[in-house]
């Protein structure tokens, strides 16, 4: 305690001393004066500062004793000692190969990042320094600036150029090694349903697959879509899976990524990516044995790549990809300097965090016409499925001919002359041809007709000398061991890359980009089903915990039901909008499924946390009728009780919202939990027939909370004459207000105001014109408004020759900038009340819009939930713009998937469809003064197409179809809500750092997007629990933590004739994921006290009854040291194996 105020009141001595300083050398004079002001000036910020830190309950000194405690550890910490411990036990932990170098080995978690404190976490404000710069070779934002995005016409590789290459001079070069990989692409969903592929055309390729790997020595095969490999596996009789594990056990058989589902890398949220990782890994774990983990990753068909990708995937130990869809541009840019393959750096740096070795496929696609070489119509002849026998045919007129004796020379140097082309795009000799397609391998004739012709080829091009060449069949990981060979062998290295892969183009004009947007109905259904099964995952863990119940071993086949309902989407052609109607439906009501099996979770598992002795289930408190109609909120009754969850590992102190079924419902107050300031107020709906109107019999009972940790409460509803009736005020008299509420028409701008923020609202149509933060009283115009685009019409042919196409489900294709739709005199009604301040308002009636704006007390954002339909046009996508007075000029920042935030730069030399990029859960601007950011409940597409502007997508609906294979237009549109949050924030100046192209939300904003994406859960509960509170876990965690999920494990499954069980381990993965905040902000927390909890995790002591704690990889397939106490590095994800 003595240490700790020393340091206190020494930094206090020394900013006071500083001060008086300033303040005396102050001299005479004109230029005196300025200098003068200039000092009274900075000393005013810094006082304001020092308000804004006594408001924040002491963060200063919180963070002090921080400093204080981490350097004790360090001064008393022996590090040699400690590293020859942990060296001893890394030995046993299985490792992979890393950086292509022979005899080079890692454990994805390095042991000593976990335990051994690092210089960086002394000082949380000084993170942002040390994990801004990437340090690459390659830069694609520096490299987007340079790049003339030309388009050519290359010949025969129309997106390339003539590539040539010395016969004489292969002789003496290293011996070209080539890789030829059979795979079959399936797709869990898209022009047909999961279960129709799986009957029609799936199973028979796995069975072809346990036949012929079998009967062809020679023949390998890899596979990636767990999802369908379960299904076959419990079709398969027990001879058939000991065949199928010998394939994985010699290498002719390899899972590659492993993961549930191909996800895709734009809309998917990381935590559901975790999800359908973990699903995937941990059946493979249960089914088929070490030999079947994946060791390479295989991304071949998702419209543009993420950098989440590889930093999750490095976490799970697989550390090498081979990827396709990546601009034609870019991909001509990088093959010229023979940069196709490369290190993939996150960017935050590398520091603790290994590269990923990638390999982009040069050509346009990943079928057979452009994966042999650069010449589609030499290609598409070596498809030997494309045959007269194959049912399939070559678009370029010229079919595959049977090899034999008489043409097996003139065939053999064809397609060498592909490979010598495809290897001169390489830096080593080395390259790989993916052999296959969507749905291959379905037809005997197939694997027949690939292996015996392919086979003849080897044969005689290997026994060429002059070729000098060496083909063989192989798996991804065959290709990956002989480009270590080669790496160690001609000291060729790779470079690094950092940024990623959006927004895709794959020929002229063509950015698909209109994906970020297509179905927004199910991309907002796929959050909800986000946060019900993370909840459910806590829940049920917490339950299986406790010694006094164990929860019903049926509830948790429920929980894996949802775990694959939620996987299955994230394919990418589910959370991306881009399948037929009816598997959109079908995507759909496997969701609505998942909702209710959550539901069920939840509610026996809280049950059990609070001791309510009680048959019936508790009820969430909305519902949905069915997978295409939005939800609606259940009433709760007075008698009932109100079950709450919350599902931060932080404490959390903000106000909740019910339906009730009274005007003089009240929560019976509990000073730990719910204070007796509360509000009651009339509940507002929108139809076509009434436009906004009162609800009559319901109302919305608000009350402000505080919830710990993982903590469950019950509280009573009961009558109340305390609760305060919020006041409405409309413009229309025709709106009709209950008379228990005290109501008036008004006209004229109008003003809501918190402790916090004020936000200023236009009197002609209801909607936001400026808002400001309190901490400088600077307002901030955010004048958002509709817009939209036309869709443009085909052009018919390019320069280069290539047939145009209209828009559809996966490009944006406008016709023109965008058109704002008129603001107009609408009704809107402002509801203020103690706890909740609320308007709604109808400002485009021709969309039906509804827009409801929530400021809470002692929160310091306004949400914004915004409802549209345009079913009423055609060829429309529509957008809502925020043109503010931020000065952000020409750069704005988007979330990758919701984990980490990347620099984007307005591109003027390229259209407007490929300024917009994917926001999975959201973008902010900022100057030197001001941030302004906007919070999604779910994924859109977003641009900053002018300084000061942010333009969000909200639905899109078209007639035409794009050509990409979907074969209709985006019309099956639903009446849909988005959520947002909107944040302003002052920033301190200063702080940038040179070269940074990453960017950080601040602690303010890491909790607006949690809370908004896991809000606390509300159930309604009939019986009295044993206890009004379950504190769940002992104490917060750092407000730079956070919870991915906590997820109990699964046993292998039995698989009957006609069933199948799963049962729950008492064990559980915590996932965990460290942030870094953005210091700048003046912004002060909601509740700080999460700044107290150091960055050293205990589980044990988290959560007492848990036995033990282990390191592992991303999803449990390596296991590491204790976990008795650690930390993580900032941007971590990392999994912690307990046991019950």
């Amino acid at each position: 305690m003595g240490t700790r105020n020393f340091y206190i009141l020494l930094s206090l001595g020394i900013f006071l001393t500083v001060s008086l300083y300033l303040y005396s050398g102050i001299e005479s004079g004109t230029e005196a004066i300025a200098q003068r002001q200039q000092f009274v000036d900075d000393f005013r910020v810094k006082i304001q500062f020092l308000e804004g830190v006594v408001k924040e309950n002491g963060r200063t000194i919180e963070r002090l004793e921080q400093e204080v405690q981490q350097a004790k550890a360090e001064k008393n910490m022996d590090f040699d000692e400690e590293k020859e411990k942990l060296d001893e036990k890394e030995r046993e932990i299985e490792v992979a190969p890393v950086r292509g170098n022979r005899g080079r080995m890692e454990h994805v978690h390095q042991v000593m990042k976990h335990t051994q404190p690092t210089p960086s976490m002394s000082n949380v404000c000084g993170l942002r320094a040390n994990v801004s710069v990437a340090h690459s070779d390659l830069q694609m934002l520096d490299l987007y600036d340079t790049w003339k995005f030309e388009n050519p016409d290359g010949g025969v590789w129309k997106q390339g150029w003539k590539i040539e290459y010395d016969a004489e001079a292969v002789k003496s070069q290293p011996k070209l090694e080539v890789i030829v990989i059979p795979h079959s692409h399936c797709d869990p969903g898209w022009i047909l349903t999961f279960e129709e592929y799986y009957s029609r055309q799936t199973r028979k390729i796995l069975d072809g697959m346990a036949k012929h790997l079998g009967e062809k020595d020679e023949m390998r095969f890899i596979y990636a879509e767990i999802s369908f490999f379960e299904m076959w596996w419990r079709d398969q009789t027990e001879e058939t899976r000991r065949k199928v594990k010998g394939y994985l056990e010699n290498g002719k058989l390899e899972i590659v990524t492993g993961g549930w589902v191909m996800t895709d890398e734009a809309n998917a949220h990381y935590h559901s990516m975790v999800t359908e990782l973990f699903e995937g890994h941990e059946w493979i774990s249960n089914h088929l044995g070490k030999s079947a983990i994946p060791k390479s990753h295989w991304s071949i068909d998702p419209f543009g790549l993420s950098p989440s990708m590889p930093h999750l995937l490095t976490s799970a130990n697989i550390t090498n990809a081979v990827i396709q869809r990546v601009h034609y541009s870019v991909k001509r840019e990088l093959a010229l300097k023979k940069n196709l393959e490369f290190y993939w750096r996150q960017l935050f740096g590398q520091t603790g965090h290994p590269d990923f070795r990638s390999h982009i496929m040069p050509f346009y696609s990943y079928d057979v016409p452009h994966t042999c070489g650069p010449e589609p119509a030499v290609c598409c002849q070596f498809d030997f499925r494309r045959m007269p026998e194959g049912g399939k045919s070559c678009d370029w007129g010229i079919p595959p001919q049977k090899i034999d004796d008489k043409n097996v020379a003139e065939r053999a140097k064809m397609i060498y002359d592909q490979y010598r082309k495809k290897s001169q795009l390489f830096k080593n000799n080395v390259i790989l041809q993916p052999l296959g397609d969507d749905f291959r391998y379905d037809i005997e004739f197939e694997w027949n007709s690939q292996y015996e012709n392919y086979q003849k080829l080897f044969e005689y091009m290997n026994s060429k000398p002059e070729w000098n060449v060496h083909a063989q069949f192989g798996t991804l990981s065959d290709y990956f061991k002989k480009l270590d060979t080669a790496i160690s062998d001609t000291g060729n290295t790779l470079p690094t890359l950092s940024g990623d892969f959006f927004t895709y183009a794959d020929r002229d004009d063509h950015y698909w980009s209109g994906y970020f947007t297509s179905r927004p109905f199910y991309k907002q259904l796929d959050r909800v089903l986000q946060h019900y099964l993370r909840s459910a995952e806590i829940a049920f863990s917490l339950a299986n915990i406790e010694e006094e119940g164990m929860v019903e071993k049926n509830i948790f086949e429920k929980l894996v039901t949802a775990r694959r309902a939620l996987s299955l989407f994230q394919h990418h052609d589910g959370v991306t909008g881009t399948a037929k109607d009816h598997v959109v439906s079908d995507y759909g009501q496997k969701m609505i499924e998942a909702l209710n099996a959550c539901e069920e979770v939840l509610s026996e598992s809280l049950v059990i946390l609070l001791g309510i002795d009680s048959t019936k289930k508790m009820e969430m408190d909305e519902r949905r009728e069915n997978e295409n109609v939005l939800p609606e909120k259940r009433v709760f009754r007075v008698g009932q009780n109100v079950v709450l969850f919350n599902t931060l590992s932080r404490n959390r102190v903000e106000p909740l919202c019910i339906y009730t079924d009274s005007s003089d419902a009240g929560i019976e107050a509990d000073p730990a939990i719910v204070q007796k300031t509360q509000q009651i107020s009339p509940v507002f709906a929108y139809d076509e027939q009434k436009n906004l109107h009162v609800k009559n019999g319901v109302f919305e009972l608000c009350f402000p909370t505080k919830l710990g940790p993982f903590e469950s409460v019950s509280l009573k509803i009961v009558k109340s004459t305390t609760t305060t009736k919020a006041a409405v005020k409309t413009n229309s008299a025709n709106i009709q207000i209950d008379s228990a509420f005290k109501s008036s028409t008004s006209s004229g701008d109008f003003t809501l105001e918190n402790d916090m923020i004020r936000a200023e609202f236009d009197g002609e149509n209801g909607m936001i014109k400026k808002m400001t933060s309190l901490v400088d009283g600077k307002p901030i115009d955010l004048n958002p408004h509709f817009v939209h685009y036309g869709s443009r019409k085909s052009k018919g042919h390019f320069a280069n020759g290539n047939e145009d196409n209209p828009a559809g489900a996966y490009l944006f294709l406008p016709d023109g900038e965008a058109r704002e739709l008129k603001k107009q005199s609408s009704d809107w009604i402002v509801v203020e009340g103690n706890v909740v301040k609320k308007v709604f308002t109808t400002p485009v009636s021709e969309l039906k819009t509804l827009q409801t704006y929530t400021l809470y007390q002692g929160l310091p954002w306004l949400d914004l939930d915004n409802e549209v339909d345009v079913r009423s046009k055609d060829n429309i996508e529509l957008a809502l713009r925020f043109s503010t007075s931020v000065n952000s000029g020409d750069e704005f920042f988007t979330d990758l998937n919701g984990m980490q935030m990347i620099k984007r730069r307005r591109q003027s030399k390229l259209p407007t469809q490929a300024n917009f990029y994917p926001m999975s859960a959201g973008v902010y601007i900022e100057d030197e003064s001001t941030r302004m950011s906007i919070h999604s409940a779910q994924a859109l597409a977003v641009a900053s197409l002018s300084s000061g502007q942010i333009e969000i997508m909200l639905d899109r609906r078209l007639s035409t179809d794009d050509n990409r294979g979907l074969a209709q237009g985006v019309r099956d549109n639903k009446r849909t809500v988005a959520h947002f949050r909107i944040v302003v924030e002052p920033m301190s100046a200063g702080g940038s750092i040179k070269g940074e192209r990453v960017g950080f939300h601040s602690s303010v904003g890491h909790l607006a997007t949690w809370s908004l994406h896991y809000p606390v859960v509300k159930m309604i509960g009939e019986a009295t629990p044993k206890s009004i509170s379950s504190k769940n876990m002992e104490e917060e965690m750092n407000c730079d933590m956070h919870v991915v999920t906590f997820r109990t494990l699964a046993t292998p499954t039995t698989y009957d004739e006609n069933s199948r069980s799963t049962f729950a381990e008492k064990k559980a993965a915590l996932v965990l994921h460290r942030v870094v905040p953005d210091c700048r902000s003046r912004l002060s927390l909601p509740n700080s006290s999460c700044l107290r909890s150091g960055f050293d995790v205990e589980p044990i002591k988290l959560i007492p009854t848990l036995k033990s704690a282990k390191h592992t990889s991303l999803t449990n397939l390596y296991e590491g040291q204790k976990a008795d106490k650690f930390n993580l590095q900032p941007n971590d994800v990392s999994s912690i194996l307990v046991s019950f």
